[in-house]
């Protein structure tokens, strides 16, 4: 569709209804139907005695307004942008609707004539207009009757409902069956408490239940939703995102052998807050299919990572595809990698790899040794939630200030004594990046025995002035952190208290790379931001574990199990190479992996991948010998 359809709208109106009668006007005359006999749609109508018809002329030259896609599109674009971030509103684009209602009846043996189909987040009702023209089509039964019977859809907002009828007796007028009026079974409520035992009254569950739950984290949550989500046993763990729910409340409205089909986030399988989730469909051995689109992303103007699901209420397994979203027409149910819930880890994510030959990889490689979380520990960086007020490149320098120079223009001094060293591990690619890093961090904290303390305001301010004067000019900035719900223990502490009191030599390494890359620091006290650290009391064993998490064992590792990105990108969180198994070596073996120049061979010795006719010289009275390297 054209820019200039969305930048008009965009500027015409923020009035729902004014923005209805201008999309079903405009509709209408392109579609070239002049007598529309239903009351609900001949309402709506822009005549040309009405202010708006000028508006409407200019409106029809900018794009051709024939089909119900640009329709849909067109009203979910003119959701106000908060209103989408609340209410996780979004675009699902048609191949992918009609790929999952058309595998959701395919796997329903039920009659179409009498099937019953729910979407519980309906939206402006795109995935229900597309059932109702199939069932239109199979059954030849009249689009008031499908109405009626057959479909049923919940949405949050009332303007979707009110599009959703807009929608929906369109479709019906368009295809020459135009009634005075349709009836609807669309409710306004919130999926999280809505009972649907009461609409209708002889409710036994629904044949399918269908579509695309809501995108909302837990922090863009409305108060009522944040209320209700810890009703659901599936919302226990970590905090959860709006869709989690959808899978309990859909699921446990099907009928026996009902089936549910849903595009969604797919981060539920390897996260802290889809634990309960997948405690949830492990427990009830959902039957459980699973098309994971990885880092290829779908929707537009979203950085969102998605899988298709279908859930079938029998006992089963988890069926499992990695797929690209324009492949999915050519998946067979043999393609699928089948799993029984009791070889997989629901407290600390599913490991689901694409062929038997990586699940046998991954298998074998955790089993090695010991996994890596029960031998080192991994700490995240410090979280001020407003870095650009704490974080500077020294502008200048003299013996007791630092000078840092703000966006605009102005210059501070800040004192030396309340800085730190700071290092962002996802640009630094080898130990010299971190040596030459001349980035500081304003510390408004001080060091007990016991544990780091906060500088008493008055401490802070007779002590640095400066560093005080500089915060002050930014205290109501630092109020917005945590949308200013938060109470700090001082309002200049930092958002989080994280990783403050890290004094141990540390391994950097991204949370996203294409490969990554690992650095070692030297300085105990280098504070960090973004990205992840192994830390530890022994260079040594870092310089080790470094060896080991450079190889190709490894990396080969990670790509199996870890969650794609865009670009190539995977992520390197803690919770994707917690299982890793780290092989145990004598201090003989260390030392002849830290001296070795072809590691990767010593290492797939150890973790027992060698092939046969692969000879490693094993020489370890060499590194036995007292002029070796001294690996701290």
């Amino acid at each position: 569709m054209k820019k200039e359809v969305f930048s008009y709208l965009s500027t015409y109106s923020f009035d729902p209804l004014k923005i209805n009668r201008l999309i079903v006007s405009s509709f209408l005359y392109q579609k070239d139907i002049k007598i529309v006999k239903n009351k609900f749609i001949k309402n709506l109508l822009i005549q040309r005695k009405d202010a708006d018809f000028e508006a409407l002329k200019e409106f029809n030259t900018l794009q051709i307004l024939d089909n119900f896609e640009q329709l849909i599109e067109l009203f979910e674009f003119v959701i106000s942008p908060e209103e989408k971030i609340v209410n996780g509103a979004i675009y699902t684009p048609k191949y992918i609707r009609d790929y999952i209602i058309n595998e959701s009846l395919r796997s329903n043996k039920k009659e179409r004539e009498n099937i019953k189909i729910c979407d519980p987040a309906c939206g402006c009702s795109a995935f229900l207009l597309s059932c109702a023209k199939l069932l239109n089509n199979v059954t030849g039964r009249p689009f008031s009757e499908i109405f009626r019977n057959q479909l049923f859809g919940l949405d949050i907002e009332e303007f979707s409902i009110e599009r959703s009828k807009i929608l929906l007796s369109l479709l019906a007028i368009s295809e020459g069956e135009d009634e005075e009026s349709f009836d609807f079974n669309l409710f306004k409520g919130n999926a999280l408490s809505f009972d649907w035992s009461d609409y209708p009254s002889d409710f036994s569950g629904f044949d399918i239940v269908l579509g695309n739950p809501p995108y909302v984290c837990s922090r863009n949550m409305d108060q009522e939703s944040l209320d209700l989500i810890d009703n659901w046993e599936v919302t226990k763990s970590g905090h959860p995102d709006l869709y989690i729910p959808f899978f309990q409340l859909g699921f446990e409205s099907l009928k026996a052998d009902g089936i549910l089909g849903f595009i969604t986030v797919n981060t539920f399988i390897k996260s802290v807050n889809g634990r309960s989730l997948r405690e949830y469909f492990s427990r009830n051995k959902v039957d459980l299919k699973i098309i994971n689109f990885g880092g290829e992303q779908i929707f537009k103007n979203r950085s969102t990572y998605t899988c298709i699901c279908f859930l079938k209420n029998s006992a089963g397994k988890i069926k499992y595809k990695k797929a690209t979203p324009d492949s999915i027409e050519s998946i067979k149910d043999s393609m699928f990698i089948s799993y029984e819930y009791d070889t997989l880890h629901d407290h600390d994510g599913w490991n689901l790899v694409d062929s038997k030959d990586q699940l046998e990889y991954v298998n074998k490689i955790e089993a090695v040794g010991r996994p890596f979380k029960d031998v080192y520990t991994t700490r995240n960086g410090i979280a001020t939630l407003k870095n650009d007020i704490y974080k500077f490149f020294p502008f200048g320098e003299d013996d007791r200030y630092f000078l840092l120079k703000t966006k605009n223009g102005s210059v501070y001094k800040i004192e030396k004594d309340i800085c730190r060293d700071i290092v962002n591990p996802n640009k630094a690619r080898s130990e010299e990046d971190i040596l030459v890093n001349n980035e500081k961090i304003i510390f408004p904290y001080t060091q007990s025995e016991r544990e780091i303390l906060i500088l008493e305001e008055q401490v802070f301010q007779e002590l640095y002035p400066h560093t005080y004067q500089y915060l002050c000019g930014n205290r109501e900035i630092l109020s917005t952190r945590d949308k200013g719900q938060r109470e700090y223990e001082k309002w200049y502490a930092y958002g989080r208290r994280q990783s403050l009191d890290i004094n141990s030599y540390k391994l950097f390494f991204p949370h996203l790379s294409e490969r990554p890359t690992f650095t070692i620091s030297k300085d105990k006290k280098l504070l960090f931001y973004s990205g992840i650290a192994v830390v530890s009391d022994s260079l040594r064993e870092l310089r080790v574990l470094k060896r080991i998490m450079e190889s190709d064992i490894f990396f080969g590792y990670i790509k199996s199990i870890t969650k794609d990105y865009s670009s190539g990108y995977i992520s390197m969180s803690k919770n994707y190479i917690k299982n890793f198994g780290i092989c145990e070596l004598s201090e003989e073996e260390k030392d002849l992996l830290l001296e070795s120049s072809d590691p990767e061979r010593l290492l797939r010795r150890y973790y027992g991948l060698s092939k046969p006719d692969e000879l490693i010289e094993d020489d370890l009275t060499r590194v036995a010998e007292p002029n070796k390297q001294n690996y701290g």
